[in-house]
């Protein structure tokens, strides 16, 4: 019994390590034509969903992202640098999150959608505070 309950626990123990690094996999369409073994220097992609890379900041889907390049081997690695929202408002992007190309190596068009490799940096679930009548008294 001993031996099962111990068992048990490193599984327990197992998967939740398991899910401290997961990844987020995100759809992004690329605003221009490149190759993904010769990618440019700056790359703008569109984020095709809802991104939370951290507490402070949630890229929207249809925000238009510009990143800087990192050729890895056969792909490359993209570090977001500003984003563009909804009120056409250009915004730096303070922290590093490096994003990896997944995918085959090619020629990726414009309007084309590919993925991305996102670090988890946390929950993508938060609960915020909503006032109600009888805070306002």
């Amino acid at each position: 019994m001993k031996k099962l309950f111990m068992a048990f626990a490193a599984l327990v123990l197992s998967v939740s390590l398991f899910q401290a690094v997961d990844a987020k996999t995100v759809q992004v369409t690329a605003l221009e034509d490149f190759q993904t073994a010769n990618p440019p220097e700056v790359l703008h992609v569109q984020m095709n969903a809802n991104t939370r890379l951290d507490y402070d900041l949630m890229l929207f889907q249809g925000f238009q992202v510009t990143g800087k390049v990192v050729r890895q081997g056969e792909g490359f690695v993209f570090l977001p640098a500003t984003y563009v929202n909804y009120q056409e408002e250009k915004l730096p992007i303070y922290k590093e999150f490096p994003a990896v190309y997944k995918g085959k190596s090619g020629l990726i068009r414009q309007n084309q959608p590919f993925l991305l490799v996102f670090p988890d940096n946390g929950p993508d679930t938060f609960q915020y505070y909503v006032p109600s009548v009888s805070d306002m008294n």
